[in-house]
């Protein structure tokens, strides 16, 4: 029987996410930080049932797919949790994870592509939510551990890079040298719960989130943060809700940036601190690339764009031969994409600032009849039942889902198969070093018999 501080022999078969599974006296033992094929010696550190939890004491096989860890807070912090798998190997572990949950949740035997590498697999991240901890004077500012709240000083983060660096050294400081308390979780109580920032060419947008109104003056951060960033935008965000989610509905200007501007795969852009852009750009322009390849649009009345953020790839999709809607729920991010219409001229859209599920079934008996083409790029949750419905109900020619979680996007896939025929799967390394992957999917409808 296995027991709490138990030192056993520990060989990895196989991956559940990022950590590995192996089989010990008939229990099943989940241990981070090692890859299959490897031998350790692991101290059990929970056991529930025939269920045990391990951490790795000594390593004693190792695999010829282990590379040094990119990042010397690898181990605590809980962001990079494949750094010491080769990037070849991680590409391999991804579009494994694709279609081990196609087959087991979904029951689908799909010819899934390779996974398309990122041309960076370090400095990749062009957003950051870092928590702030620790006490007056000697603040925290990095990621949570693994599976905890509890939060690991990083100094230089290895998905951020030099930008990400200058600015949690300028934020640090600065906290330290005002006295600034930082929030506890625990009790609710203190001033600044997170840092969130964005750096896209060059532009920066530093937010910072305030357990309620922010009294503290901001003047001497915004001195550093101007002679170590030609453009930056300073803005404080409130926050006095009691879960954890990072930003408030409340968002205040400083100084600096309001936006930032820029211009990817042709279309001209406008970013607020609240707006959702993909956290990669490179990966994010080749999805975006293939998705405008793999949508056939010759015989559309009628493109819909649902979860369209910003709204970067509705204007790239967009034509004067058929209507464009997009839909959205954040406020800003609308904001934003009306301002990108503006922008670039772009026909024949409507931006929607609306639930999917209550918002696109409109849409879809508003023009009854006629042939829609539709784009999906859900959160993490995936689209639910009630839109997979829609879909199948609707004269939909082809669709492209866009998925950050291949678990609730085999959910999805299981019941949009009644009527749809997966023609394309592959994967995406948008987020390297870590156990998270994009899909995209082209779906084309079956012809009634």
């Amino acid at each position: 029987m296995l027991k709490i501080n138990d030192v056993i022999t520990y060989t990895a078969t196989s991956y559940a996410n990022s950590e590995t599974v192996g089989v010990v006296d008939c229990y099943t033992v989940f241990v981070p930080h090692m890859l299959v094929g490897e031998v350790a010696r692991v101290r059990i550190n929970y056991v529930k049932g025939n269920v045990a939890y391990g951490d790795v004491v000594e390593l004693v096989q190792r695999s010829a797919n282990r590379v040094t860890p990119c990042c010397s807070h690898f181990g605590n912090c809980g962001g990079c949790t494949l750094a010491h798998m080769c990037y070849s190997e991680q590409l391999l572990f991804k579009r494994n994870k694709v279609v081990t949950n196609l087959l087991k949740i979904a029951k689908l035997d799909c010819n899934v592509l390779p996974c398309v590498g990122s041309s960076k697999i370090t400095n990749y991240r062009n957003k950051l939510s870092l928590p702030v901890s620790g006490k007056r004077g000697n603040v925290t500012i990095g990621m949570y551990r693994r599976n905890s709240h509890s939060v690991v000083n990083v100094d230089d983060c290895a998905l951020g890079g030099e930008w990400a660096t200058t600015l949690v050294e300028i934020f640090r400081n600065y906290c330290n040298s005002v006295g600034v308390i930082p929030y506890n979780e625990r009790t609710f109580q203190g001033e600044v719960r997170h840092l969130v920032a964005r750096f896209v060419d060059g532009q920066l947008l530093a937010t910072v989130v305030s357990n309620g109104e922010y009294r503290r003056d901001l003047q001497p951060l915004a001195k550093e943060l101007s002679k170590r960033f030609d453009k930056f935008g300073l803005f404080v965000n409130v926050n006095t809700q009691h879960n954890n989610v990072i930003l408030g509905k409340q968002t205040v200007h400083v100084c600096g940036l309001q936006y930032i501007e820029g211009e990817h795969l042709g279309v001209k852009f406008r970013l607020r601190p609240t707006s959702f852009f993909q956290v990669n750009d490179g990966v994010k322009d080749v999805i975006y690339g293939k998705v405008r390849e793999l949508l056939d649009v010759s015989n559309t009345d009628v493109l819909v764009d649902c979860f369209s953020g910003v709204g970067i790839l509705t204007n790239i999709l967009a034509s004067d031969k058929y209507d464009t809607y997009a839909i959205e729920i954040e406020p800003s991010a609308v904001q934003d994409a009306n301002e990108m219409v503006q922008l670039n001229n772009t026909p024949r859209v409507t931006n929607i600032c609306g639930d999917v599920t209550v918002e696109l079934p409109r849409i879809v008996q508003a023009n009854s009849g006629k042939r829609l083409t539709l784009v999906v790029d859900p959160p993490r949750k995936g689209l639910g039942e009630t839109i997979c419905n829609t879909l199948i109900q609707a004269n939909i020619d082809n669709l492209v889902y866009i998925s950050c979680d291949s678990a609730t996007l085999a959910r999805d896939l299981a019941l949009l198969t009644q009527q749809y025929t997966p023609t394309y799967i592959q994967p995406y390394d948008m987020f390297p070093n870590t156990d998270q992957v994009e899909t995209v999917v082209l779906l084309t409808r079956r012809q009634n018999n």
